[in-house]
């Protein structure tokens, strides 16, 4: 029994002897982890070296059919025995669509890879976009640098990594580039492009081409060739004034707003309301593109806090902001689509200089100038315009409390 047994063992390390592994494989991973037929595909083998000296000696890979047959060959001529960390990446190249399986042909290397690791899926490119929405291309409201892509992701397996988008005219001559800044696309997802320096805008609707690339201007994961017209639909786009306590104190009270357009008419106006658990208000209105100036004046003495108000989109995307002011109110101009606003959903962005601002203080009314220049003399015409009001656009109470 005891000669038996020493048999047995003499043969396992005989066995051993001439089968040595100087590499073990303990995970494969494919890259990217969701390829498509557009992907440039590496497989790394992940594990680690039997001692300092053990290396690689050699890899190569074929394909066929659905194998992937990883040939790989490691040596060790000597070193301290300690597992040294390894990552072996193998480049595969871009294979049709269809699920793979992974086999490894080794010499000195032992695959301990778990089995599911050793089957990936390439799909059809494209196929990963269909979860992909695009909502909107526009100028940015508020920035004439900028257009701004509203896509939303309805798949989140699917979060199209380190991701930004290039517009392109039907010449392929680039308009506008987005700078990486996400970590992938989830929900509702707004994406801000500078446009090229340079690059001529078509005017009114025109054929683009719009590319997602993805892990940092490396992949492209999806791109669309469609009509695009980037101003908002006839006859005006909404706008979104607001109010926020940044500190302070509580401001506690009630804040009429005004917006003007370029003729000092009352294009919309409403009221705000901040106090205990209220720190920010906001109304949605509709503007038409143009140039406009917005003034807010509190009802009441100051209690604390610092109010400020702003004009935003959706999406977060805000235009200019200014601190409340409790004597005469400072006007804040601020342009809307400019772009857009010679189009036939426009205004007149003519601004003139010597245009007034008219707030009634008790039973008096003063008068100021837009610019904020000397008034000079006045021109009554001008202070009946600025005294008249047409009815708001449409409005509706957005409050935050």
């Amino acid at each position: 029994m005891i000669k038996q047994l020493l048999s047995c063992i003499a043969l396992a390390c005989s066995t051993l002897a001439s089968a040595q592994t100087y590499f073990y494989i303990d995970e494969i991973a494919v890259v990217p982890q969701q390829p498509t037929t557009s992907d440039y595909i590496n497989i790394n083998l992940i594990g680690g070296l039997s001692s300092t000296g053990a290396y690689v000696v050699g890899t190569s890979a074929q394909v066929t059919g659905s194998v992937v047959t990883i040939t790989i060959a490691a040596a060790d001529p000597g070193g301290a025995t300690v597992i040294v960390p390894h990552v072996e990446p193998v480049a595969i190249g871009q294979l049709p669509a269809g699920t793979y399986t992974i086999v490894l042909a080794t010499q000195n290397v032992g695959d301990f890879a778990p089995q599911p690791q050793h089957q990936f899926v390439v799909s059809d490119f494209g196929a990963a976009c269909d979860s992909l929405a695009l909502v909107s291309i526009q100028w940015h409201a508020f920035n004439e640098n900028e257009i701004v892509v509203h896509v939303q992701n309805n798949n989140f397996n699917q979060l199209f990594d380190y991701p930004n988008f290039i517009l392109f005219d039907a010449n392929n001559d680039t308009l506008a580039v987005e700078t990486v800044n996400f970590f992938g696309i989830a929900g509702d997802s707004w994406h801000m492009l500078q446009v090229n320096e340079g690059a001529i805008i078509p005017n009114g609707q025109f054929t683009g081409n719009l590319e997602l690339w993805t892990l940092g201007t490396t992949v492209l994961a999806c791109e669309w060739t469609l009509p695009i017209d980037l101003c908002p639909a006839p006859p005006c786009a909404t706008l979104i004034p607001t109010i926020q306590n940044l500190g302070g104190g509580i401001p506690i009270g009630t804040y009429e707003w005004t917006i003007f357009d370029s003729d000092l008419l009352v294009a919309s106006s409403g009221q705000f309301e901040l106090g205990f658990g209220m720190e920010y208000d906001a109304d949605t209105i509709c503007l038409a593109p143009g140039s406009y100036t917005m003034e807010v004046n509190p009802n009441q003495e100051p209690t604390g806090g610092a109010p400020v108000f702003n004009v935003a989109i959706e999406g977060f995307i805000s235009g200019p902001s200014q601190a409340v002011t409790w004597s005469l109110p400072v006007p804040m101009p601020f342009d809307f689509y400019l772009h857009c606003a010679d189009s036939g959903n426009g205004i007149e962005t003519s601004f003139s200089p010597s245009g007034l601002s008219a707030v009634q203080q008790g039973t008096s009314l003063q008068l100021q100038r837009i610019d904020g220049k000397p008034s000079g003399t006045w021109n009554c015409s001008m202070c009946k315009g600025a005294c008249a009001s047409r009815p708001p656009f449409r409005r509706t109470v957005r409050r935050y409390r």
